[in-house]
């Protein structure tokens, strides 16, 4: 019998013996936890909105007033004098989009303020309905229901993209109700037209997706500073849009509706101080109108961020965080 390969025993034949060992045993272990975390995604989903919602202080809750549901994330703080606090704030997502948006956002305010985060008409806990209205003007007299019963004092409003035009229009019809308005990218001024304009004339809507793949793009589309999101939980989101699909459409195809109504000439009516942030790589609705936007809001200031999409509030928390409670600050005073 011949004996072994002269190199077989060797201290460094030995080590890259390890080395595979080691390098196969990770790789076991990896695809083992990629199968169970998509096997289990739906469950890895909750406990990440749980957790994140913790972080953040917030309670989901469900409420109905004057036979409308309400679905929100709050944070509800009660002062020993008037059993309210100080300050209110309600946070309105965009388009195709729900109260989770704000998480990460709202884990940058202060403790002693009172956030609510609402499902607009349509989105998040709703069911699908296709029978409803889901115009601007409809989520407006939607959000003056919940903010009359459940707040029932002036608030800051903030409002990203849809969430924006329905915050600026809310702000011009109710200007008593609104202590601070804060815009992020936001719908309602379309003079300048943006790569969604140019892709829905070519009969594509990159916001609407039919499969998780489209999703990934959609996501791609909207931020330019993505925050790490584990795939699994991007597959869920993906997975819930998808199902959505049919009433996303019908959305959508309303709100693009509002367009023809110049919605914008109430602007002028709006009395709060305003803040108009802007992600400069906004893809969804061009940057440049912030100029436009800022000239029908007297008190208003724009501000625009280098290197950020559609999402500030998502893709930059703190200091979107920081230029609310700049905001605040500036309304008190």
């Amino acid at each position: 019998m011949q004996d072994a390969h002269p190199l077989a025993k060797t201290p460094m034949a030995i080590f890259m013996k390890k080395i595979l060992f080691a390098v196969i045993f990770i790789g076991v272990i990896v695809s083992s936890f990629q199968l169970a975390s998509h096997h289990f995604r739906y469950e890895l989903y909750d406990l990440a909105i749980e957790f994140e919602s913790e972080k953040a202080g917030l309670t989901p809750t469900q409420t109905s007033l004057n036979g409308l549901d309400y679905y929100y994330l709050s944070r509800d703080i009660v002062s020993e004098h008037n059993n309210k606090t100080s300050e209110t704030v309600i946070l309105l997502h965009g388009f195709s989009a729900n109260k989770e948006n704000w998480l990460r956002f709202s884990q940058q305010l202060p403790d002693n303020i009172a956030i609510y985060a609402i499902d607009l008409l349509g989105h998040g806990q709703h069911p699908i309905n296709l029978s409803l209205n889901y115009t601007i003007e409809n989520q407006v007299d939607y959000l003056h229901q919940f903010i009359a019963k459940q707040a029932n004092k002036p608030v800051h409003l903030i409002g990203n993209s849809m969430g924006g035009a329905i915050s600026a229009l809310y702000s011009a019809k109710y200007p008593e109700h609104v202590k601070s308005l804060m815009l992020i990218s936001p719908a309602g001024v379309h003079d300048i037209p943006s790569q969604l304009d140019l892709a829905l004339e070519q009969g594509n809507n990159p916001l609407i997706a039919n499969s998780v793949e489209e999703f990934f793009q959609v996501v791609d589309f909207v931020m330019q500073d993505q925050p790490f999101i584990p795939k699994s939980i991007l597959t869920v989101q993906a997975e819930k849009s998808i199902k959505r699909m049919a009433l996303n459409q019908k959305i959508f195809k309303d709100i693009r509706g509002d367009l023809d109504k110049h919605l914008d000439q109430n602007f002028s009516l709006i009395k709060s101080p305003t803040l108009i942030l802007w992600g400069k790589e906004d893809r969804v609705i061009n940057a440049e109108n912030i100029h436009r936007y800022a000239e029908l809001i007297q008190n208003s200031k724009p501000m625009v961020l280098d290197n950020i999409g559609h999402l500030a509030m998502i893709e930059n928390p703190k200091v979107t965080a920081e230029a609310f409670m700049a905001l605040l600050s500036m309304s008190n005073n």
